[in-house]
């Protein structure tokens, strides 16, 4: 870990449950209303920190959260982080750039359940500038004007899969059982 993250496993397992102790909360005291509320989010300190710790595991012990912009390796440069728990569009801000993209899957993170994938495409790549955002603007066409692109992990997934590695699927507490490389996980 760099020097200077002090975001430890233990701050990051304490901040996960206090945030899912909340959204428990909030959800069991919304049974009886007649609409449905909408629970909050990850926050981004736990998703981004949830997604470093994995790197971490699979190899790239180099990953810090102390760094501008989500996360940052010394092997792979600017890492982007995004993080659903729902079928909702995933947000980009125009002027952000990455070097490699992660997409962690936590629509069943109240169930104890992620899956993490890797995007080795850069902001700048052919591929990802043609990202098809809606039926007349590509990924491109957007963030040119400044627009935020916003794009579902269902949409975006059968455009970019070619590039996409699975390299997590687990719980909350596998991301801290240690194993010397990637190969030791179980086939997914």
């Amino acid at each position: 870990m760099k020097e200077g993250d002090k975001y430890t496993p233990e701050i990051l397992k304490r901040q996960f449950n206090i945030h899912k102790e909340y959204v428990r909360t909030r959800k069991e005291a919304s049974l009886n209303l007649d609409g449905q509320i909408r629970l909050p989010c990850i926050p981004e300190d736990i998703s981004e920190n949830i997604i470093k710790f994995i790197l971490h595991k699979v190899g790239d012990s180099t990953v810090t959260w102390n760094c501008s912009g989500d996360l940052l390796s010394n092997i792979d440069g600017k890492l982007e982080c995004k993080c659903f728990t729902s079928d909702g569009p995933s947000s980009f801000t125009p002027s952000s750039e990455w070097n490699v993209i992660y997409f962690l899957d936590a629509q069943k993170w109240l169930d104890d359940y992620f899956v993490l994938y890797r995007v080795n495409l850069n902001k700048n790549s052919t591929e990802w500038k043609n990202v098809q955002i809606n039926k007349k603007q590509k990924f491109e066409d957007q963030s040119s004007v400044g627009r935020r692109p916003r794009i579902a992990w269902k949409n975006l997934f059968p455009q970019i899969e070619p590039h996409c590695q699975k390299i997590f699927e687990g719980t909350f507490n596998d991301i801290f059982i240690s194993n010397n490389s990637l190969s030791d996980q179980q086939s997914i």
